[in-house]
């Protein structure tokens, strides 16, 4: 496993989806997607089932668990990214299915063994303690309960490892650590207790310009991060299918959807 060099704090990361919460109401990748769709097939939520989503950010998960699961507990650790949660799940007719949490991965306010169903999508690289993050998903899972996460992953070779991140930390200081498939599957969810089940990998299409709004980097970070797009070496632009074309940088991400269950 590549070593992370650092993770940012809570406060950091509060701050960060603080200022930008409106921006991710609208996203694209967020919003919208096959990874919902996959989340959801894998899920397979019953209409008795209460589920709980991680890391929610402004509620998408939650409102795709929520059209066939009794109730979803939604949960962040930024206030501002739950209040957009609260105005789309009114928007969309779901506010009696959500219940909306202020808390942090690592610390959940759920008895041992008690819950079904937990989801976290596009929120685990943000995690400042992902051991001790999946270490909760699996006290509070019940025996026989189901973890569906997805999220953007790194290429196999160290060196895409590291750069992805080193790219992603540039635009967004609250990043922390993308992580290969192989990691996932092999050490991170069985050093959990978790058993894989099902594996679904994709891509997930992004524009640079959009990208780096919706985390409202620096123009002048903007333009040394655009530069190093344009100059990436072959293999990393094959790696994240980096275009350009009259005056916009398009790339896309690797994506992984993965089932675990709790023995």
């Amino acid at each position: 496993m590549v070593d992370q060099p650092g993770r940012p704090t809570a406060r950091d990361t509060q701050a960060q989806y603080g200022r930008q919460a409106e921006h991710y109401s609208t996203s694209v990748p967020h919003g919208r997607g096959e990874t919902l769709a996959t989340v959801r097939e894998l899920a397979a939520a019953a209409e008795t089932e209460t589920a709980l989503d991680i890391g929610t950010g402004t509620g998408f998960t939650a409102f795709e668990i929520a059209a066939s699961a009794r109730r979803v507990v939604a949960a962040d650790l930024t206030r501002q990214m739950l209040t957009e949660a609260r105005r789309l799940s009114r928007e969309r007719g779901l506010e009696a299915r959500i219940e909306l949490m202020l808390l942090a991965a690592e610390r959940l306010p759920f008895r041992d063994a008690s819950l079904p169903l937990v989801t976290s999508r596009t929120a685990s690289h943000h995690f400042h303690d992902l051991a001790a993050a999946l270490a909760e998903v699996a006290r509070v899972l019940a025996p026989g309960g189901r973890f569906v996460l997805c999220d953007t992953v790194a290429p196999e070779p160290p060196a895409l490892v590291e750069l992805m991140n080193d790219w992603e930390l540039r635009r967004d200081p609250s990043h922390v650590w993308n992580h290969p498939v192989s990691q996932w599957r092999e050490k991170l969810l069985p050093a959990a207790g978790l058993e894989v089940r099902e594996v679904a990998t994709g891509r997930t299409p992004l524009v640079f310009s959009d990208w780096v709004r919706r985390s409202g980097t620096p123009e002048n970070v903007v333009a040394a991060l655009r530069r190093r797009y344009v100059d990436a070496p072959d293999e990393a632009k094959a790696a994240f299918e980096i275009q350009a074309a009259e005056g916009e940088v398009y790339f896309s991400w690797p994506n992984l959807t993965i089932l675990a269950t709790k023995p």
